[in-house]
């Protein structure tokens, strides 16, 4: 039969132990539901407002984005593209679904007054005729197809 100074201290591993093992899975458990990207860069969302120009993210699906510029103003948004973009995608007029951007009387917004799938609107002509959209579609980072279009 052990001593009692031998149950003390079996007791206190046997606790060492399973203190030790709800640390480590809740430590796993931890970095499973929420992987940093392993170039250091944040989970960030496309188009909102960000402030280290240049500044690198992901977004939820593993995307590569910029904190790049909106032309003419002082607002830098999460873009695909490093270069700056011509509209503030937060501050656009219009609303669009997964087929469609529409005003709000209901109406369509011409293509050509979107900012298409850089801007993580439905594409637009010009996305899909150029291939933008295709290339986007099969994975590829929005840098690999811009080089493919050129």
């Amino acid at each position: 039969m052990p001593r009692p100074g031998e149950r003390k201290a079996a007791r206190r591993a046997l606790t060492g132990v399973v203190g030790a093992g709800t640390f480590l899975a809740a430590m796993f458990v931890t970095s499973a539901a929420a992987p940093l990207p392993s170039d250091g860069g944040v989970t960030v969302t496309l188009n909102d407002y960000c402030q280290d120009s240049g500044a690198v993210g992901r977004l939820a699906d593993g995307r590569t984005v910029y904190c790049t510029q909106v032309q003419n103003t002082d607002a830098f948004v999460w873009s695909f593209s490093r270069n700056p973009i011509p509209r503030d995608p937060n501050t656009r007029g219009y609303t669009c679904d997964g087929d469609a951007c529409h005003w709000p009387d209901g109406s369509a917004v011409p293509n050509y007054q979107r900012c298409g799938v850089l801007c993580g609107e439905p594409p637009t002509n010009g996305d899909v005729q150029s291939g933008l959209y295709d290339c986007l579609r099969a994975g590829a980072e929005f840098e690999e197809c811009e080089r493919r279009i050129r």
